[in-house]
């Protein structure tokens, strides 16, 4: 509804009133036209124009363009770059598996190719004075064992090796009371010393068991029993072994004094 509906009555009220008062002379009837010009024209200019501009443009470039962007390209690369991952991961293993090592031959030897060694512990008093590096006396008492740190190296088991010792030497035998009894000499096996350089683990079908193919080296400690009513003297005793082929090795102890805490000792 326009202005126009109360302007109109008042303007036409004011013409009235003028032509009744003034016979028509008056110029307030040619103000009041000028007043018709004035009011119908601004207010349509102002209400249309600008509120039709705001509302349209702005908003439909805000939404429209930052978002298809800011989505579409970056997930695209991501996926790319694992792609290529995965082609690094594969050629390595392929390459490892055509790989095939080179089998070592095993060295063998036979059991007279093995060196035959004795091994006397240093430490110990018995082997000092057997070595020269002592001249005191390695007491020793009749009808005893004893662990004399000697042992002996071969590619022969301790049961397939013989075992002697002279207690008397170099005093002739016997060096006891004739209803005494002889000492001895015994090897005893040490398997966890044993070198396997020269013998190869396999399964044994016959005693479906795992066992050792080529010749092992062993290492055989050696104990003494004195004889019983042994002579109180001093002695140089000799430890003989033979091994299956007739090699003869021998160990010269020294300086083993006869001892009875009892007795008197006879030089």
């Amino acid at each position: 509804m326009g202005c126009n509906a109360f302007v109109e009555p008042i303007i036409d009220e004011a013409v009235e009133k003028a032509v009744d008062e003034y016979n028509n002379s008056n110029p307030l009837a040619e103000r009041v036209i000028e007043v018709e010009k004035i009011v119908e024209v601004p207010v349509e200019k102002i209400v249309e124009v600008p509120v039709e501009k705001i509302v349209e443009v702005p908003v439909e470039k805000i939404v429209e363009v930052p978002v298809e962007k800011i989505v579409e390209v970056p997930v695209e690369k991501i996926v790319e770059k694992i792609k290529i991952v995965e082609k690094i991961v594969e050629v390595p293993v392929e390459k490892i598996e055509t790989i095939a090592p080179t089998p070592t031959p095993k060295v063998t030897k036979l059991p007279n190719e093995i060196d035959q060694e004795w091994d006397c512990a240093p430490s110990s008093e018995e082997c000092k004075i057997a070595s020269g590096q002592s001249t005191s006396t390695y007491d020793v008492s009749p009808s005893k064992i004893y662990d004399i740190n000697l042992s002996f190296i071969s590619g022969y088991k301790a049961s397939e090796l013989k075992i002697d010792i002279d207690l008397c030497y170099p005093h002739a035998s016997p060096c006891w009371q004739t209803y005494g009894e002889n000492g001895f000499a015994a090897l005893v096996a040490q398997p966890l010393l044993n070198d396997y350089t020269y013998a190869e683990e396999k399964w044994i079908p016959s005693k479906a068991i795992l066992g050792w193919d080529g010749t092992i080296i062993y290492t055989s400690k050696v104990s003494v029993r004195t004889p019983t009513e042994w002579f109180y003297w001093t002695y140089d005793p000799i430890i003989t072994i033979t091994d299956p082929e007739g090699n003869i090795s021998n160990y010269n102890f020294k300086n083993w004094k006869a001892v009875n805490t009892a007795q008197y000792t006879i030089e």
